[in-house]
């Protein structure tokens, strides 16, 4: 992402829901991805797609951005994001949202 994207997108520190929410809402990224940073430990994270490259400005804009693995859970348009947001008391998805509504969603596995 160029630093004028970034400058761009919302950025709070620690909040990458949030901020890839907010920043899918205000067309700065075409999708809402949900997944998890493949790193020990394993976190849950979420970023933004634009176009058919991934990023994530919640880090990038932390400065020293390092490439990382990311697993893909999902991905939301704005419609689709927001519609659980309602549902999720005006907070983004995330990983427990998703396994507490498994019934909504295909191919989900709680172990």
């Amino acid at each position: 992402m160029t630093q004028e994207q970034l400058d761009a997108c919302t950025t709070q520190e620690n909040e990458c829901f949030y901020n890839s929410y907010m920043n899918v809402i205000y067309g700065k990224g075409d999708r809402y991805v949900l997944g998890f940073r493949c790193e020990d430990p394993v976190i849950d994270h979420a970023l933004i797609r634009l176009g058919d490259q991934y990023f994530d400005p919640t880090l990038q804009a932390a400065g020293k951005f390092i490439p990382y693995t990311f697993a893909i859970l999902t991905e939301f348009t704005v419609f689709d994001m927001m519609r659980h947001a309602k549902s999720n008391k005006d907070f983004p998805p995330d990983v427990d949202y998703i396994q507490s509504k498994k019934s909504k969603f295909k191919n989900v596995i709680t172990s």
